[in-house]
């Protein structure tokens, strides 16, 4: 069985030889291979190498054709300082008002900022791998799209000001959204024929320890079912899938995750992965939740391979795609990311 054809098969409760290992290794798999991350950020060449001798390194079944976030906002004009093998950063938000937020037009993935260099990637990656690992694109969420065009503190200042009736920014707001998400829904249309096995709408902003359930359930859950409903026949003409990626402990908002229409939904290291699979039912694929900040950075690889097994142990009987909670860091052992993947190859399941 092909690595492509375990995740589609595990995603949709299907049969699969073995276990699927699928840690969220971007970055990771840039520095592990010795390629420049400034580099990876902007040629998309540079990415598809880095990630293929990742791959042919650490043998994991899902490719992630991602380094920093900031690809979206800066198509829409943000100014983004790219710093020599490092993550870039921000500099002043391109949004400073009401006006400025409703002039804002939905950008073409294709020949927007640096969109059209990971469409490219994700083709290359495609090319090299065929089909024996499923690719992982990108793809930024409305909510953290309007933080980085605004500011985050300005964003949740607007929300707090239209929810308490201060000051009305719901038609600005709005506008942001639907212009991030209308780019997000073209851009994964284009890495779905570029040859993407996974699109995702990562909004990690969204997350349940930043705003309330009643915030989430009003400025980002109807993005999200649009988004996924959008793509879903594009999906299936593909024979790909989705993917929702919120980070933190957003337990109190599982059930809405499990109805907004994504195969697959990442479980954060900060919640229960089995509150998460008691609470969603198997309506949809789980992923997740080994602590990428925890044992897997600073423990041994035997203690790493206890806690992957704990995982899928736990989730017996679950669509469950073993793999982080959140992005590997950087700095994580190799031998700790070998034993964590290996695993996965490997388990034989709780015996009974």
């Amino acid at each position: 069985m092909t690595g492509r054809d375990r995740v589609l098969n595990a995603v949709k409760g299907h049969k699969t030889d073995r276990s699927v290992a699928a840690p969220y290794m971007g970055n990771y798999a840039i520095r592990q291979t010795g390629a420049d991350l400034s580099r990876c950020q902007r040629d998309a060449a540079s990415m598809a190498s880095a990630q293929f001798d990742g791959w042919r390194l650490f043998g994991q079944d899902i490719i992630v054709v991602q380094s920093d976030t900031y690809y979206m906002a800066e198509a829409f004009g943000a100014q983004v300082l790219y710093l020599p093998n490092a993550m870039p950063l921000m500099n002043t938000p391109l949004i400073t008002d009401d006006k400025k937020a409703l002039m804002l037009e939905a950008q073409d993935p294709r020949s927007a900022g640096r969109m059209p260099s990971y469409i490219e990637a994700i083709r290359l990656v495609r090319e090299m791998v065929g089909e024996d690992a499923a690719i992982r694109g990108c793809g930024t969420g409305p909510f953290v799209v309007a933080g980085h065009l605004c500011g985050i503190e300005r964003l949740m200042m607007w929300l707090a000001e239209t929810d308490s009736g201060v000051e009305d920014h719901g038609e600005a707001l709005r506008h942001m959204f639907s212009m991030a998400l209308e780019t997000l829904v073209h851009f994964a249309s284009a890495q779905l024929e570029a040859g993407a096995t996974i699109v995702q709408l990562a909004d990690s902003l969204a997350s349940i320890n930043v705003i309330s359930p009643s915030m989430y359930r009003k400025y980002v859950l109807p993005y999200e079912k649009e988004f996924f409903a959008r793509i879903a026949p594009l999906c299936k003409r593909y024979d790909a899938i989705s993917l929702l990626h919120i980070c933190g402990d957003n337990t109190a908002v599982f059930d809405d995750f499990a109805q907004c229409g994504a195969d697959i939904v990442a479980i954060d290291h900060a919640a229960s992965l089995s509150n998460a699979a008691r609470i969603v039912n198997n309506r949809c694929c789980l992923i997740g939740n080994i602590n990428p900040s925890g044992l897997l950075l600073s423990g041994h690889p035997y203690q790493v391979a206890h806690e992957a097994e704990v995982c899928l142990d736990m989730m017996q009987g679950y669509r469950y795609l073993l793999g982080t909670g959140c992005e590997v860091s950087i700095e994580t052992p190799k031998e700790n990311m070998k034993a964590f993947i290996e695993t996965a190859k490997t388990y034989q399941g709780r015996p009974i």
